[in-house]
């Protein structure tokens, strides 16, 4: 019980350290690069009426921002929490496109210029999201239509 208790003050402290690495250092500031994932976001060819071309292209912006995220600097608590909140835009941001690009289909909201269609054959499925050692996997699974009591 000692040696669990050791190990769980060892983490605590590795997380107050992540957590509080921002804080007096100089490096980027959060709302720049907040202002950069907005960017890359907003465009209607990125986030509704999408293609394989410009998404590969967003997803490419998104990763450069991801790399400069260990530079993040803040002043002061405030921007301390900008700091966390722009790399959970960033997750999302690369989450967003790298799914989009995974659904070769039409569906809803989901617009491609590329694949008109729908293409229930493959894609009545969820598009999961996994970490694969730091790394970003993604995986389908079937919708369970049958347990819906209305169906599509």
């Amino acid at each position: 019980a000692e040696q669990a208790l050791e190990l769980a003050f060892l983490v605590a402290e590795e997380l107050k350290a992540r957590i509080l690495a921002p804080l007096g250092r100089s490096g980027t500031a959060a709302p720049e690069l907040v202002r950069r994932i907005q960017d890359v976001m907003s465009p209607v060819g990125n986030s509704i009426l999408k293609n394989d071309e410009r998404l590969n292209a967003a997803l490419d912006e998104v990763l450069a921002i991801k790399e400069q995220l260990p530079n993040l600097a803040a002043a002061d608590p405030h921007y301390l929490a900008a700091c966390h909140e722009v790399e959970a835009m960033a997750l999302c941001a690369e989450m967003f496109f790298r799914t989009s690009l995974a659904r070769k289909e039409s569906r809803g909201w989901h617009l491609r210029e590329d694949y008109p269609e729908r293409n229930d054959a493959e894609f009545v499925k969820w598009i999961e999201v996994h970490d694969a050692g730091g790394e970003m996997a993604l995986s389908t699974t079937p919708v369970p239509i049958e347990r819906y009591p209305f169906r599509p």
